[in-house]
């Protein structure tokens, strides 16, 4: 099935890097085999982008740039951006969607899985009760019942039509938290905070759109060395971390003593970290599945 893989990279040297550890994953997973990466991106941003006809490029200023609400909030143009009209045409000529950040990795497994609903990996911005209450306190307020579903991660997979609308409904609740909840004050983590208002919104919106046709867990993993790569997991979240792997430590160059040779490509850490320190030319493709 035709699958597009859907980032948004603003000009910023960092996330520049990390883009190149997602696309890095891509080549070795030969996940663009028969589809695309569409980077909405920074218009700064398009020559820094490798030259790869597989790349479907669409450039856009910052939505946190060009609508003053939004001022100060760059969390909100992973989403904003990401639904625009133009980008959500493109996603439509795809049987599958794959919408992460820059700063992942999708592993072998994604390669073949072909979602029959809406996969997403697990958040971690509810922990509080007075969070979850607040979340049950917006979506009885809005028209729609929660079940309890709390903490779903950032990313999100399944057939494009699914995606398409997951997507345009969290940034209606984000312009709702923003108006009805945060336009006074911002609040405090990690109680109800505005810091973390698109995953909030990410929630409410899986809430009323496809709450008995998703799956929770499969991406969005966290990058630790304990665990190995197996069919479960899709895909991989340089979240913030301390032990290994963390990005922080990767570019304070704590890991550069480690010989290149001795890294555990399978486990989270070692995969995440082999991709991260390789040259485009050193990655190369696993061998192609049987038709």
């Amino acid at each position: 099935m035709k699958k597009a893989i859907l980032v948004y990279v603003d000009h910023n040297s960092q996330m520049v890097e990390e883009f190149f550890w997602l696309y890095k994953s891509l080549i070795h997973t030969r996940s663009l085999d028969g589809g695309a990466l569409i980077v909405v991106c920074h218009p700064e941003v398009v020559g820094h982008l490798p030259a790869d006809p597989r790349l479907v490029v669409i450039p856009a200023l910052p939505h946190a740039r060009t609508h003053a609400e939004w001022a100060g909030y760059p969390y909100i143009n992973s989403v904003a951006n990401l639904c625009a009209p133009d980008v959500l045409d493109a996603c439509a000529g795809f049987e599958l969607v794959l919408k992460t950040d820059c700063d992942t990795f999708v592993t072998p497994a994604f390669a073949s899985f072909v979602p029959s609903g809406l996969c997403f990996g697990f958040g971690a911005y509810a922990y509080e009760d007075s969070v979850r209450r607040k979340l049950v306190e917006c979506s009885a307020r809005w028209g729609f019942p929660h079940a309890g579903l709390h903490n779903v991660g950032a990313s999100v997979y399944g057939p494009s039509e699914m995606v398409r609308h997951f997507l345009v409904a969290q940034m209606d609740y984000c312009r709702r938290l923003l108006a009805e909840e945060f336009a006074e004050h911002e609040g405090q983590w990690p109680g109800w905070c505005k810091n973390v208002l698109t995953m909030y919104a990410g929630e409410l919106a899986l809430r009323q759109t496809y709450p008995q046709r998703c799956s929770i867990g499969l991406l969005d993993h966290f990058p630790h060395a304990t665990r190995r790569l197996g069919g479960d997991v899709l895909h991989i979240h340089a979240w913030h971390i301390e032990e290994y792997f963390s990005k922080h430590a990767f570019r304070a160059g704590e890991y550069d003593g480690i010989d290149p040779a001795s890294i555990d490509r399978d486990s989270l850490g070692g995969y995440c970290h082999w991709l991260a320190r390789a040259g485009l030319d050193e990655v190369e493709p696993i061998a192609a599945q049987p038709a």
